[in-house]
C-alpha cells in the first residue's frame, strides 16, 4: 500500500510539473465575441484581433499589437473578421452594434474607413456568424437568423440563398470544406446542419439539446472536421465523412467552446471550455490531451504552428508559452569524410518558422566564419534530412556548426562537430576539366606530402609548348588553371612530375583537346 501511495504521489508531481511547463500569457486586454482572431492568409507572422470597436494587428505572431486603421462606427463587440489573401488592405468584419442588432462592415484601405454592407442583422450573441470559402476567397457566407446569405464580392453585397436551413434557433458557426460544395452550420439547441450544394438545401446530420459553438475543418484530412458542444452532454466530436456522422472523441460532460486544428498537422488539435478556464491540446488526434489553464471563458482558439497557439478569452488575447518550445528540433548532426571531401548531414524531427541553416567553420571551436547557407522547410511536422558537401580538402583539424535561423530573424546555434585533418595517401592527377576546352581548363592533383610539382604541356609530336606550374605545394588537393590562348586547336598532352620531401616521386601523362 505504501509503495502504491508513493508511486501515486510521484505520478501526480510529475504530471503537475509537465502541466506547469505550459502557461498562457496575456498579450492584449479586451475581448470580442464569436471568433475575433484572424491569421493573415499570406503572412502568418501577422495576427489580427478584434476588441470592442477596433481591430488590432500584430506583426510578430501575437507578441505585440497596434490598432489597425480607425475604430468601427457603432460597434460594441467584434464577432469575426476575414482578410483577403490577394488584395492587401481588404477586410470584412461582423460586429455587434448593441442589444439585438448586428451588422457587417468592410474596409478596402487597411481600416482607414469602414463601410456598412449589411445592417440590422440577427446573429447569435456568442456565435461566429460568417465564414470565408477557402477555395473561393471572394465568397463569404453569413447566417442572419434563419436566412443563409452569400456574398461573391468579398462582402460588398449580400444575397439570401435560402430561409429554410432547418429548425435552427441560434446559428453559431459556419464552415466550408475546401474544394467542395459542402457547408456545415452548428446551432444552439438543435445540432449540426449540412448542405451539399453551396447552401441551397439543408439536412440535419447531428442532434443535441445543447449548443455547437464552433466547428473546425481539417485542411489535411479530407472530410474531417471537429466540433465542440456546450451542454447537451458536452464533449468534443469529430466527423471523417464530411459531417454525415459524428463521434465523441473526448471530454464528454464538459462544455467545450473553441476548437482549431494545426494547419500542417491534423493530429494537433486545440479546444477550450466556456467555464473552468481550461484549454486542452492533443498531438495524437485525440488519444491523449494536455491540460492547460488560463483566466476567464474561452471564445476561440487559433493555431499557426505548435509553438504559436492563441486563445481569445472574455478578458483578452492570450498566447501559449513553454520553455519546451523549440522552433527546430534537431535529431542528428554529423560529419564524415568521403573521397577526401567532408560531408555534413543533419536531420530535424519538426520545424517551425525555419528560414534555414548557416554552416560555419572554425579551427579552435571558438571563432567561426560562415561558409554556406542551406534553406529550411519553414513549418513542418515531418522529419527532414539535409546534407552539404565541402569540396576543399581539410588539412587541419576543423570544427563545423549550424546556425538555425527563423523568418523573424531569431536564431540558435547547435553544438559543433569536429573533423580531423584529411591527408591523402597517394599521388594523383585528374583529367582536366572541361575537356575539350577553349581556351581555359583546370587540372587538379593530390599530394600525400610536401612536394615540388611541375606540370608541362606538349604537342602531338612531343614538343614542349608550355609550363603550367613549377612550384612547391603542401599535402592536399590543389587545382591549377591552364590558358591556351596562344595555341592552335589540336591534341595536347600534360605531364605532372612531383618530387616529395620524403624522397618519393610521381609522374603521369594525360591527353587534352583544344578546340577553337
Amino acid at each position: 500500500m505504501n509503495k502504491f501511495v508513493t508511486f501515486l504521489c510521484i505520478f501526480i508531481l510529475a504530471s503537475s510539473a509537465i502541466f506547469a511547463q505550459y502557461t498562457w500569457q496575456l498579450k492584449m486586454s479586451g475581448g470580442g465575441r464569436g471568433n475575433p482572431i484572424a491569421i493573415d492568409p499570406v503572412d502568418n507572422n501577422i495576427v489580427y484581433y478584434g476588441s470592442s470597436s477596433a481591430v488590432f494587428k500584430s506583426t510578430d505572431r501575437g507578441e505585440t499589437f497596434s490598432q489597425y486603421g480607425s475604430t468601427i462606427p457603432g460597434s460594441s463587440a467584434i464577432k469575426c473578421l476575414h482578410v483577403h489573401p490577394k488584395r492587401p488592405g481588404e477586410m470584412v468584419v461582423s460586429v455587434h452594434k448593441g442589444g439585438s442588432s448586428y451588422k457587417v462592415v468592410k474596409s478596402t484601405d487597411f481600416g482607414a474607413t469602414w463601410i456598412t454592407t449589411a445592417d440590422n442583422l440577427s446573429f447569435s450573441f456568442y456565435g461566429i456568424p460568417s465564414t470565408q470559402d477557402p477555395t473561393h476567397p471572394d465568397t463569404l457566407y453569413l447566417m442572419n437568423g434563419n436566412n443563409f446569405d452569400r456574398s461573391i464580392d468579398f462582402g460588398s453585397t449580400w444575397a439570401t440563398l435560402t430561409s429554410s436551413v432547418g429548425t435552427l434557433t441560434a446559428p453559431c458557426d459556419i464552415i466550408v470544406f475546401p474544394d467542395t460544395s459542402i457547408i456545415l452550420v452548428g446551432d444552439n439547441g438543435t445540432g449540426i446542419f449540412k448542405s451539399t450544394n453551396y447552401g441551397m438545401t439543408w439536412s440535419q446530420t447531428y442532434s443535441t439539446s445543447g449548443e455547437i459553438p464552433t466547428i473546425a475543418v481539417d485542411h489535411n484530412m479530407l472530410g474531417t472536421a471537429w466540433a465542440t458542444k456546450f451542454a447537451g452532454g458536452g464533449g468534443i466530436i469529430r466527423t471523417t465523412n464530411y459531417g454525415d456522422s459524428w463521434v465523441t472523441v473526448a471530454y464528454s460532460g464538459t462544455s467545450t467552446w473553441g476548437v482549431h486544428i494545426h494547419p500542417d498537422d491534423p493530429n494537433y488539435v486545440v479546444t477550450g471550455t466556456w467555464s473552468g478556464s481550461n484549454v486542452y491540446i492533443t498531438r495524437d488526434w485525440g488519444t491523449t490531451w494536455l491540460h492547460t489553464t488560463l483566466p476567464a471563458s474561452n471564445y476561440a482558439v487559433a493555431v499557426i504552428d505548435s509553438i504559436n497557439v492563441f486563445a481569445a478569452q472574455s478578458g483578452g488575447f492570450y498566447k501559449l508559452w513553454s520553455p519546451n518550445f523549440i522552433p527546430v528540433e534537431l535529431t542528428s548532426f554529423n560529419a564524415t569524410v568521403q573521397d577526401n571531401r567532408v560531408v555534413l548531414e543533419w536531420t530535424t524531427a519538426t520545424e517551425t518558422n525555419n528560414y534555414g541553416f548557416e554552416i560555419e567553420s572554425g579551427f579552435d571551436n571558438q571563432e567561426f566564419e560562415t561558409i554556406a547557407f542551406v534553406p529550411g522547410y519553414g513549418t513542418t511536422a515531418e522529419s527532414k534530412s539535409y546534407s552539404y558537401t565541402i569540396d576543399e580538402l581539410i588539412t587541419q583539424k576543423t570544427y563545423f556548426r549550424l546556425k538555425q535561423m527563423d523568418y523573424d530573424g531569431s536564431f540558435k546555434y547547435y553544438d559543433a562537430v569536429k573533423v580531423d585533418a584529411v591527408i591523402p595517401t597517394l599521388y594523383e592527377v585528374t583529367q582536366n576539366f572541361p575537356n575539350p576546352f577553349n581556351p581555359s581548363t583546370a587540372i587538379t592533383f593530390t599530394l600525400p606530402v610536401d612536394a615540388n610539382v611541375t606540370i608541362s604541356v606538349f604537342n602531338s609530336i612531343g614538343e614542349q609548348v608550355g609550363d603550367i606550374t613549377n612550384s612547391q605545394f603542401t599535402p592536399g588537393i590543389h587545382t591549377v588553371n591552364f590558358n591556351a590562348d596562344n595555341l592552335s586547336s589540336g591534341i595536347y598532352f600534360y605531364r605532372m612530375q612531383a618530387n616529395g620531401t620524403d624522397g618519393s616521386s610521381f609522374s603521369s601523362v594525360k591527353k587534352m583537346i583544344l578546340i577553337k
